[in-house]
């Protein structure tokens, strides 16, 4: 390198900083293509998780509207009413069982458990 020409030696840093880049950009692609395939097996993850949960929801929904079915009928406007509440919120119903006679009954629990929600 000494003995290198000014010519000599701008063409070697130019070439060593062009397989430097090189280099870089490679290894960029690596990290790009690893924080890809992390992210997709997280994606994977959360939307087996979320289809898992909405499974159970549905699931709790309908066990519920066939309870409630012995003591009320269970028309459109009751289903909408249960569509209304979140995992937690159809738990808590079921709790207040007992004190759901009428459609009525029903609308006041929902209307109250909603309550709560909004106010917290």
């Amino acid at each position: 390198m000494i003995r290198m020409t000014e010519e000599q030696r701008a063409e070697f840093l130019r070439s060593t900083s062009l397989d430097i880049a090189l280099i870089r950009t490679r290894f960029d692609e690596i990290d790009e293509q690893k924080i890809y395939e992390k992210g997709l097996r997280l994606g994977k993850k959360i939307g087996k998780i979320i289809g898992e949960r909405s499974a159970e929801l549905k699931g709790l929904r309908m066990i519920l509207q066939q309870v409630l079915s012995i003591r009320i009928p269970m028309g459109e406007e009751e289903t909408t009413l249960l569509q209304q509440l979140n995992g937690a919120e159809l738990l808590l119903l079921s709790e207040q069982y007992e004190m759901i006679k009428t459609s009525e009954d029903l609308a006041e629990q929902v209307h109250q458990i909603v309550n709560q929600r909004a106010h917290h």
